[in-house]
């Protein structure tokens, strides 16, 4: 199917059917621009999509949605290896449907065992086909009719549970338990990676995103946001176990009291920030405002704990790293809030229609 460069803006009017026989009212029509209809290579007799989206009304040809989105890799342009797995994962995430790397000449075995490894990266892609020069990968399993909600709810479980191993690992003083929740940190990229590429391909594709619980099309832009915040969240969790792992130090006492207490308010703040969104309440929203100064506060009386009462210097880093990352996460969890609100506040357009005479 051909591309369209989009014309300027037009105004139709709706035209009403009514039929003939018996008066009776019937459908509304309105004609679309022969530019469009042209550009897209259709004609008469071509089926749409039609979706709700917001005030507008969404149409899209049904051969557009079948339609393969395929990415092409050319070897000869790229460095090295590790340039190849950049694209794959950028390509992946804008919602191709198959990616085609190829060369000239036989294609090296470093890259040919980057592109097995590729597997391990993103969720549901394997090597449909193969050769000396051409590698085929394809997304053999779809998500489409997931919700998105239930997507976020994913994430954020893992969220809660990267924070709060992680700060179970510093408790115990334990770099096996710290090096476990590290080891997650593939699985849960893997997991970002498929919700960036699941709200590409809702806005692209008006049935997905339909199947997928979205009715205003504005709001990926607000999932978007979400998404990168709480992939934050598990950033800045997976940071303290690392902290754990590199100093291989206990923490004293009353600043490991300051640190729980500062972790357990925040984890709050995850909690409320998503049901925030997802519940569409707003109190928890400001919930969640007003105990970011509670994390400020405990944080501004841990760092004199920190500079007062520490007699090693490296031990005094490590718990003011700690309380960085964790500081970081209620931060984002702000971000999330904030994204809450803005979904719940969004402004509409009065459709009120006046009575007659009115």
């Amino acid at each position: 199917m051909g591309k369209t460069i989009p014309s300027r803006p037009t105004v139709r009017k709706l035209q009403q059917n009514v039929s003939e026989k018996n008066a009776v009212e019937g459908s509304y029509t309105v004609t679309v621009p022969q530019w469009w209809v042209k550009g897209l290579g259709l004609s008469k007799g071509a089926e749409l999509f039609l979706a709700e989206d917001g005030f507008s009304l969404k149409f899209t040809p049904m051969e557009l949605i079948a339609e393969k989105r395929r990415a092409e890799i050319d070897i000869e342009e790229l460095s090295d290896a590790k340039s190849i797995r950049y694209l794959l994962w950028t390509y992946y995430m804008q919602g191709a449907d198959e990616l085609l790397v190829r060369s000239r000449a036989v294609i090296p075995a470093e890259f040919k065992k980057a592109l097995r490894e590729i597997r391990l990266d993103l969720p549901s892609i394997e090597i449909v086909k193969e050769d000396t020069h051409t590698v085929l990968l394809a997304v053999t399993l779809s998500d489409q009719d997931r919700l998105l909600d239930d997507m976020i709810r994913e994430i954020q479980g893992i969220a809660l549970s990267v924070h709060r191993d992680a700060v179970g690992a510093l408790a115990a003083g334990s770099v096996e338990l710290a090096e476990e929740v590290v080891g997650r940190e593939a699985e849960i990229l893997r997991t970002y990676r498929a919700m960036i590429r699941k709200l590409a391909v809702c806005s692209m594709n008006s049935n997905v995103a339909f199947k997928s619980g979205i009715r205003d099309s504005r709001e990926l832009i607000t999932y978007g946001l979400v998404t990168r915040d709480l992939n934050r969240t598990v950033y800045h969790a997976i940071y303290i176990a690392k902290h754990v792992v590199k100093f291989a130090e206990k923490v004293e006492p009353k600043i490991l009291e300051r640190l729980r207490r500062l972790s357990a308010t925040t984890y709050e703040m995850q909690k409320l920030s998503v049901e925030a969104f997802l519940e569409k309440d707003y109190a928890k929203s400001i919930r969640v405002l007003k105990l970011m100064k509670d994390v400020s506060g405990v944080d501004e009386a841990l760092s004199v704990d920190v500079l007062k009462g520490s007699k090693e210097v490296k031990r005094a880093v490590f718990e003011m790293l700690v309380a960085r990352e964790i500081r970081r996460i209620a931060g984002h969890s702000v971000g999330i809030a904030d994204a809450a609100a803005n979904r719940i506040l969004s402004p509409t357009a009065d459709l009120h229609v006046p009575a007659k005479g009115g």
